[in-house]
Order: structure tokens, then sequence, then C-alpha cells
């Protein structure tokens, strides 16, 4: 990845202070050396599979003011260190304790980009923001992302991903939250962790780490969150089903159409359903808490738009296209084929899914588990291919439903495309690296 560093001569006072060096020149920071650019800054991370110390020859060809390298190299812009990783760590820390702004943390097993979005959308009504872009929340993406930032901010906000043990834990030793959401917590990629307990575990530490005087946002709807809160103060809680909470949600379908009220009061958007109600209730509660008023945070809904592969409704051909091809698990498949099976359309329903990766040896069941909650669901028509997915179908025993997986992409969208009538609806899920999206774009 590469950001542009936009406060220049506060990064060449943060190289002068942990280096003792000047820098004449500094463009961006840059960790993969196809992206370096003249005049930036190489950060070379090993990887599980690659160390790009390797190229490091060719980035000395692109002139940029400075490497960072844990090999030793005979070159007067290459700084040689014990850990890049550690050295990123050092720089983003300090970098970060420059601008003093109060920092909004979020993490969760689903929603956390879309309550992010959510949020920056609103606070930019009413004042400047930082926040990490796309989906870098990694132990690496979030402190490279970090030297965006601009020092005119008033709020600074962080998706912040858990994707192996401990690292919520790291990022927040970087970045230490004024306030912290955890939008829930599920069996989402936990073949990465030994257990489940272990994940809460890593994702629970966003709520320890956040200052003593700042807030904590807990849904009190998720049992995994509510157990492992008890006892911490300053505590602000949002549900679906409690209404003795701070922020209280009601999704109501009246005469066939969806309604969401918080608080009493109704909020609107054309695209409405429950997973994007959900992302609302969390982002409300902290935008109200700091302080903006409700007639900015309704304005902001009401125009807010599904990011790309998080549940957006595409109107295409006469069909209706539900884009949720993002990622996929089993508690976000049951989630979404629940708010789409509520969808209003004169033609059939119908699912397109693949496999669920980085399940670790919970992917067998949850494969099952999904076909199970399928059947009782009744869609039309259920279409896969994958490795995985068949599990899925095996499951799927109710007579009303057409079954039928494919070997390959192709064979299911020739498939699908015979099988399409105006006026029919169109779900696809898939974990991201089966790149969904392309169906849609053959449709």
């Amino acid at each position: 990845m590469r950001i542009k560093i936009q406060e220049k001569e506060l990064f060449k006072k943060l190289i002068d202070k942990n280096f003792n060096l000047e820098l004449n020149n500094v463009n961006g920071i840059c960790t993969d050396s196809r992206e370096v650019k003249k005049g930036d800054i190489f950060i070379p991370i090993k990887g599980k599979q690659l160390d790009p110390h390797k190229f490091i020859p060719d980035v000395i060809e692109k002139k940029p003011s400075m490497i960072f390298s844990e090999i030793q190299f005979q070159d007067e812009n290459i700084i040689n260190v014990k850990s890049t990783k550690d050295t990123l760590k050092k720089l983003s820390s300090d970098w970060i304790r420059f601008f003093k702004k109060p920092i909004i943390a979020i993490t969760g097993s689903n929603g956390k980009t879309t309550t992010k979005e959510m949020l920056n959308d609103i606070f930019r009504h009413t004042h400047k923001t930082n926040y990490t872009s796309g989906n870098y929340n990694s132990s690496v993406g979030l402190p490279v992302n970090l030297f965006q930032f601009c020092l005119d901010a008033k709020f600074t906000i962080l998706e912040m991903g858990a994707n192996e043990p401990n690292e919520i834990d790291y990022l927040c030793q970087i970045a230490k939250p004024n306030y912290s959401l955890i939008t829930n917590i599920q069996n989402a990629h936990i073949g990465n962790f030994d257990s489940f307990d272990e994940l809460i575990n890593t994702k629970m530490s966003i709520f320890k780490n956040t200052f003593i005087n700042g807030k904590i946002f807990e849904n009190a709807d998720d049992i995994n969150i509510v157990k492992n809160s008890k006892g911490i103060k300053n505590k602000v809680r949002f549900s679906f089903k409690d209404s003795k909470v701070d922020f209280f949600g009601e999704f109501k379908i009246i005469k066939g159409k969806n309604h969401f009220f918080i608080n009493g009061k109704e909020i609107f958007n054309s695209q409405l359903n429950r997973i994007m109600a959900q992302n609302m209730l969390a982002s409300y509660s902290i935008a109200a808490v700091l302080g903006v008023e409700h007639n900015i945070i309704e304005k902001v809904f009401q125009n807010f738009k599904f990011l790309k592969g998080r549940g957006k409704q595409i109107k295409k051909n006469g069909y209706l296209i539900i884009d949720d091809t993002y990622n996929a698990n089993l508690e976000s498949f049951q989630f979404g084929i629940n708010s789409f099976m509520q969808v209003q359309c004169k033609g059939k329903k119908i699912l397109i899914i693949g496999d669920m990766k980085e399940l670790g040896d919970k992917s067998e069941r949850h494969h099952y588990d999904l076909g199970e909650y399928i059947n009782i669901q009744k869609p039309s028509i259920v279409f896969s291919v994958g490795n995985l997915i068949h599990k899925t179908l095996s499951k799927i025993k109710n007579k009303e439903i057409t079954c039928h997986h494919f070997k390959t992409m192709n064979s299911l969208i020739n498939n699908l495309k015979s099988t399409l009538n105006k006026g029919d609806a169109i779900y696809l899920k898939a974990s991201r690296s089966m790149k969904f999206e392309n169906i849609i774009d053959r449709i």
C-alpha cells in the first residue's frame, strides 16, 4: 500500500527526532515496492510468503527519500533497523501523539467499515475528520494510514481489524482510543485463532485500552460483548431488544415497507434494511454522544448508500440485485439472507452462494449449518460454486427449493441468465477471494 503524507514538515520533524536525520524531501510512505515514487519512504515488511527486502535494489532506482531495511546495504538513503515493523509501530505511535485529537476506534466481526463510513459522513457535516481509508485496518495497514492525517481535523476515526490474536491490543498501543465500539463478535475468520474465546478476548481489548475518562459503546444485543464488558465504566448502550438503553432501535415492516426508529424518531433511507439499521444505530449512538444534533444525523442517513459489496441494492435489466459479495461467514450469511427474504419482489428469490473461507476446523459445520438455515428460509432457487459450498446444498431438503451446484463460475452464470425473468431478486454472497462481484458484471 502507499499513502501520501499530508503534514510533510511535521513528518520531517518526526524523522529528525527518531534518527537525528534531516530529510530534504518527502512525498509518501509505501510498503509495496511496485508503488514507490520519487521522494517516498519505503518500509519493507516481511509477510508469511514474501519478503519485500529483496526488491530494495529496484526501489533505489526510483530515488526514494529513505528506505528502512533489516538487511545491511551500503547506501546513504538506507536506514538499517532491527525490525521494520517495530520501526513503523514506533513512528506511527509518535505521529498520532502530535495530533492530540479525540480518537474513535471501531472493530467487530461485521459492519465495522460501513459504521466507520457512516460516522465519518456525519462528522463531515460539522467538522473535518481524519479516518482510515478503505479497509486498511491491520497491524501494517492502520499505522501506515495514519500518515495521511491532517492537523486541522477535530476527530480521528480508526477501523481496527482482528485477523490474528492480540492484533487489537497491538493497534491500541499505537493509538489508544478515547471512544470505542465493537459492532458484534461472531465466528468470522476464526481459522486464525485457537478458540472463539481467544477471538473474543482479542476484540474486547479495544474496550480495555480505552481511556478511563472516555466512553465505550456496547451493543447490548450481543451476548459475547455484554458478558465480557461487565464492570467497565463510562458505558453507552444501544439495542433493538431492550428499551432500557441509551439508544433504542426499532425495525418494523409496515404495509410491506421497512421503517426504522431510534428513540422513537423515524430514520428514512430508500435502501433501508436490517443490516443498514444495525450500522445506523451504532454510528448514531457515537455521534449523538459527541454532540451532533439529530437533524444532521438524520439527513446523512437519508442520503447514505451501501458500500460496494456490503448489501448494496442494484437494479439492472429488470432484476433487483443485492450485492453482499465483500466477505462471508455464517452469521453474516444468516443475517443477510434473512434481510433478503423480506425484500418485496414480483418474481423469484434467488440465492447465489459461494465458499466461506478462514473458518479453520469450524468450516464443515458452518457450511452445513448454512444449508439448514436456507432450508427454513425457503428461497426459490439456490445456485452455488466453490470447493466447500456443496456441503451447504446437501442440507437443503425442502422440495420447494431448486438447488444446483456448479463446477465453474461460467457455467453458473450461463444457467443463471437462462433462469432469470424480470421482477426476480438475486442475493450474492461468498468470501472475498471468490470474486462474486464478477457475476454481477456479467448478468
